[in-house]
């Protein structure tokens, strides 16, 4: 739960350098990266007898996503959650971006985040048009694409939704979400309701999460 805390808290604090001014394009995912070495060592899991470098993915998969082909990128960010075993994946946006190019963006990062992690281990499946990429057979996608001004308002996010591993979920935009999303801000992690959601009340989910984070904290110390 530490290491959660740790990149979430990550993730908050590259959002608010964001908003001064001070972030560059890779330096955020740089960041981020390196201070998750700090605490526990190189950022890799262990695929099939591969160990995947998701950092070394982060740089291929900026190569794959040809400014040229994709004009509307600010900056990507990806970080890998051992523990949930959550590929997170965040596309910031310039201009005036439409929800359609939020899903355009949003499919080619997660395929292109597959195809990077495919260089370093061949029997990964390649995404294709109706697939997703043999990674996400085991890890889940958190997938977020926004303006690049609206980073604190995830209300508005142009895409924000998991896919569950092996579900090959087709994506939608967030106003058409009939899901709860989580999301990073610079207090830490929020759910957000997308615009169709219909189903339990948003505060008992951060009620029950907050439980579950209490129990695995309990947990650990007992095991130490």
């Amino acid at each position: 739960m530490h290491n959660m805390i740790l990149k979430l808290t990550l993730a908050g604090i590259a959002a608010a350098a964001l908003l001064t001014g001070c972030a560059k394009r890779g330096d955020i995912g740089a960041s981020v990266a390196q201070s998750i070495a700090n605490e526990e060592g190189p950022d890799q899991e262990i695929h099939k007898d591969i160990t995947l470098n998701f950092d070394e993915a982060q740089d291929s998969c900026e190569e794959l996503l040809d400014p040229e082909d994709y004009p509307l990128s600010s900056y990507i960010d990806t970080f890998v959650d051992p523990d949930t075993m959550t590929v997170n994946l965040i596309w910031p946006l310039v201009g005036e971006p439409t929800e359609e190019d939020g899903l355009e963006y949003a499919k080619a990062f997660i395929r292109a985040f597959n195809d990077a992690t495919a260089e370093q281990d061949f029997s990964i499946p390649l995404s294709t048009e109706d697939y997703y990429g043999g990674l996400y057979e085991k890890y889940a996608v958190n997938i977020q694409v926004f303006r690049e001004g609206d980073i604190l308002k995830p209300e508005k996010y142009l895409v924000s939704m998991t896919i569950p591993a092996g579900s090959q979920k087709e994506l939608v935009p967030f106003s058409q979400y009939d899901g709860v999303n989580q999301v990073w801000m610079t207090d830490g992690p929020t759910l957000v309701p997308g615009g169709k959601y219909t189903g339990e009340d948003v505060d008992k989910l951060m009620e029950s999460m907050a439980a579950e984070a209490e129990n695995e904290t309990e947990a650990a110390e007992e095991k130490k």
